[in-house]
């Protein structure tokens, strides 16, 4: 059984059953694969962390005075499984929450607008249907009123409770001295496929989620990704204890248009792929075998699940507070033939 979850669908041959966890060992291997940036670019980290010092003696013209606290600054599309628990979970550290809604169709806008009511200052919500990722992106900072702002996506849920509370994480930051420009990375665990997997190819993730708002440091497109460009005086900072978990928990149909995704973002060509769903359409042939995007998600979604293993609390600790209580009636699951991932019981074929 996976650890605090009931058993997997029945195999073809009437069982359920999980294969063993692989050793640990292999585990570590690929847990720490690519996860230690504080040991990368010493050079360009050393000149950060003097130049970090200038802004005590020549503070930069441009840092607008904010209140001391914590804007948490979400870009959503389509996240109705995991939005609700997602804010909840971050309420308890933010100063104010500042949604931008990038054209939801499954309801994910109307949940949130509900949610708001309770609180109309605390949760402030606008529409951007058709802005790309980047504008989107900075289109959200942009709306932060406090003097640290967090980057915190739609399917995110933080520890409210427990060794890794995300409330430890806000005394600490806090305790930061203001003049300083600091980012700050932080480490989250991945679960994928269902609530008992992880990919083995990223368990965990590590990105700079938190900064010192300033209006230079801005959202570029980079390649396959967007990132933040900070001035050189900002300071890195590495914070790895585990406060949130990276739910990457989706229907078929979103999975594909995320496989595509980086490739799309690296092309840059919008005359010709002006959205996503179009360079996917263009793309499923080649890789799938297939013109059918249903058949391509099932099939993506197959070659996903062949790099899954249960998730381990021993390694990772235990689900958050507010992930617990899906555990009992998960919406998704994984069904397993010849002892290997397979398949996924989604919510629309209950």
């Amino acid at each position: 059984m996976p650890p605090g979850g009931p058993h997997l669908s029945s195999c073809p041959d009437g069982h359920s059953y999980l294969p063993p966890l692989p050793p640990m060992r292999e585990t570590r291997k690929y847990l720490t694969a690519n996860q230690f940036p504080h040991k990368k670019n010493y050079a360009r980290r050393s000149l950060r962390w003097f130049l970090s010092f200038l802004p005590l003696i020549l503070p930069p013209k441009d840092h607008p005075k904010r209140p001391m606290g914590i804007s948490v600054y979400m870009r959503v599309k389509n996240e109705r499984d995991w939005i609700i628990p997602s804010i909840q979970s971050i309420s308890t550290i933010a100063d104010e929450i500042c949604l931008v809604d990038n054209g939801s169709t499954d309801g994910t806008l109307e949940m949130v607008k509900e949610l708001a009511q309770q609180e109309p200052d605390f949760i402030r919500i606008w529409e951007e249907p058709n802005l790309s990722h980047v504008e989107l992106s900075n289109i959200a900072l942009g709306k932060t009123r406090f003097h640290y702002v967090f980057r915190w996506d739609g399917d995110m849920i933080a520890h409210t409770s427990g060794e890794n509370d995300i409330r430890k994480l806000r005394t600490r930051l806090l305790k930061l001295n203001p003049r300083r420009y600091f980012v700050i990375y932080l480490r989250h665990v991945n679960l994928s496929g269902d609530l008992f997997h992880q990919d083995r190819r990223e368990m965990v993730h590590i990105e700079e989620y938190i900064h010192t708002f300033s209006p230079l440091a801005r959202f570029i497109h980079t390649g396959r990704f967007e990132a933040v460009k900070f001035p050189l005086y900002y300071r890195p900072l590495f914070w790895y204890e585990p406060f949130a978990f990276h739910v990457n928990v989706k229907p078929r149909q979103r999975l594909l248009r995320r496989f595509f995704w980086e490739e799309w973002m690296e092309k840059k060509d919008y005359l010709q792929y002006p959205t996503l769903d179009k360079y996917v359409e263009a793309r499923i042939r080649d890789t799938f075998g297939t013109d059918n995007t249903k058949e391509a998600a099932y099939l993506c979604l197959r070659e996903s699940l062949s790099h899954h293993i249960p998730y381990d609390e021993k390694i990772f600790g235990p689900y958050p507070e507010l992930l617990q209580p899906f555990l009992s009636d998960p919406s998704y699951l994984i069904d397993y033939r010849n002892g290997q991932p397979y398949d996924r019981r989604e919510p629309d074929e209950d």
